[in-house]
């Protein structure tokens, strides 16, 4: 009885000892949700955070969910993580803890979508390897770039060169949290930007990201193209509907012209694993 209390005891150490060393972690942004559902990784994930749309009864019900929002810091304690994934944004004080504070408890923090850094396809790529890193999917991550570069390179063929005249002046803009409040960004702080630059338009914009975008300024740009995108506020349909209807903005040559659509917001701005499907849309609109 004695050696068999000893046995179980080094059993019980060894599953304690196992269990610590398991990662757990906590995501923050949609990007790394979508990462985790393409490449795997799920049983590692003890909380989400901060999604492109609010999460709604049954939606994500598979998944621990912390908030649609930033989640608090005691709510990601209570999940006992030893890794925190996600949005650079995410870690401040008054939003879901500083790295230094997280690394004061002994919970490891890798920071990616950074808007400190332009929004391009290299920085996207390198985004996507390091959270191959962390979640040891390296390989899956490498064969996926491959493939989906090749695609964007084949895509790239495709754009007929416009005949000589003014470029297309195109404006992206990101519907936030409401019905009437626009971002108009600049085209280093969004993936669409970096996108653009294969085609013959003019990207408008003003010198600083604009929130929130008023009707003169839209009045006054008048672009012959508009593209729009939704974080946590109008279905893609809404959105088209809110232009169309408006008394003003109806009378845009965009909105005239019915050269308006709406493109999802995390491949748009953060940039996200359908930047091929992204760019196919793109070359759909403006050809």
């Amino acid at each position: 009885m004695k050696y068999w209390k000893a046995f179980l005891a080094v059993i019980l150490a060894s599953q304690v000892s196992f269990a610590q060393s398991e990662d757990r972690i906590v995501i923050f942004g949609q990007q790394a949700l979508e990462m985790v559902k393409e490449f795997g990784g799920k049983q590692k994930v003890v909380g989400v955070g901060y999604l492109d749309q609010r999460v709604k009864d049954g939606t994500y019900s598979d998944w621990p969910i912390l908030t649609s929002l930033w989640p608090s810091i005691e709510s990601i304690i209570a999940t006992a993580p030893t890794h925190l994934f996600g949005m650079e944004s995410a870690f401040k004080s008054k939003r879901s803890g500083s790295r230094a504070f997280w690394s004061d408890k002994g919970v490891a923090v890798t920071e990616v979508f950074d808007f400190n850094k332009p929004r391009t396809l290299e920085v996207l790529f390198s985004d996507l390897r390091t959270f191959g890193k962390v979640f040891k999917r390296e390989k899956q991550v490498d064969e996926y770039i491959k493939k989906e570069y090749k695609k964007l390179q084949d895509l790239k063929k495709t754009i007929v060169p416009s005949k000589e005249g003014q470029a297309k002046r195109v404006l992206f803009l990101a519907n936030v949290y409401s019905s009437d409040i626009y971002y108009s960004y600049t085209p280093d702080k969004c993936l669409i930007g970096d996108l653009l630059q294969d085609f013959d338009v003019e990207f408008l914009h003003s010198e600083y990201m604009v929130i929130p975008v008023s009707i003169e300024y839209l009045v006054t740009l008048n672009p012959d193209y508009i593209i729009l995108s939704s974080f946590q506020a109008q279905a893609p349909a809404d959105l088209l509907n809110y232009f169309k209807q408006h008394k003003v903005l109806r009378q845009l040559d965009a909105v005239q012209n019915n050269r308006l659509t709406t493109v999802d917001y995390s491949n748009a701005v953060s940039g996200g694993l359908e930047f091929v499907r992204l760019y196919q849309q793109l070359v759909s609109f403006l050809q």
